[in-house]
């Protein structure tokens, strides 16, 4: 019994940090959503110069230059939004913690990349619906955007939707049937932290104490 109580002490030794894990999570949805932010930088960039360069012309119309402009306002707004995604999520959480709050801006970052990859992100409606958790800001975030980030690795098809009542859960499924890996660390460190984070063949549940 004793020797049973030390290893399991060892073991909870050994497990990374809450905001360790948070952070190599944030890290890694941030390498994947750079190029996104880079290609639509550089595509407003572009269609920023056709527009200056065109409107100098003496006969410019306004129909030859109104379509770089609309791209250009488009890229600017995708650029936007994920930074202020990126910059939400890289501040310290305010708690309790907004669960929707947390999938959206999740989902800019991971959506874009889907995209990107031929692969889809989709939100369901319940997500606005779930509200908050007492669980620890990072905690959340952690577990909420591994999971994400598991599920847009593994599935080109990935819907995330929750049950509100009696307690949030969030629920990501991988339509396709895959199997998404979360680390083994995260699902460890989010139960401690009172969440239960379960992997069913292709769905992801994600039970948050209210």
């Amino acid at each position: 019994m004793a020797s049973d109580v030390a290893a399991g002490a060892r073991v909870t030794a050994e497990l990374p940090s809450v905001d360790a894990l948070w952070l190599d999570t944030l890290q890694r949805i941030s390498t994947r959503a750079a190029h996104e932010l880079k290609g639509a930088l550089n595509g407003a960039s572009v269609n920023l110069e056709v527009v200056r360069s065109r409107s100098e012309r003496p006969d410019a119309q306004a129909a030859s230059i109104a379509k770089f402009a609309s791209s250009a306002t488009d890229q600017l707004g995708a650029v936007i939004a994920m930074t202020d995604a990126f910059l939400a999520l890289a501040r310290p959480a305010r708690e309790p913690v907004d669960i929707g709050a947390v999938i959206r801006r999740l989902d800019v970052l991971l959506a874009a990349t889907a995209r990107a990859d031929g692969r889809r992100l989709e939100l369901r409606g319940h997500i606005d619906d779930i509200g908050v958790t007492s669980a620890i800001g990072n905690a959340a975030r952690m577990a909420l955007g591994a999971s994400l980030l598991a599920a847009t690795e593994t599935s080109s098809d990935v819907v995330c939707d929750a049950i509100v009542a009696p307690a949030p859960v969030v629920r990501i499924e991988c339509r396709d049937g895959a199997t998404p890996a979360v680390d083994a660390d995260v699902i460890a460190v989010a139960a401690e932290q009172g969440i239960g984070l379960h992997v069913e063949a292709s769905v992801i549940s994600i039970s948050l104490p209210r």
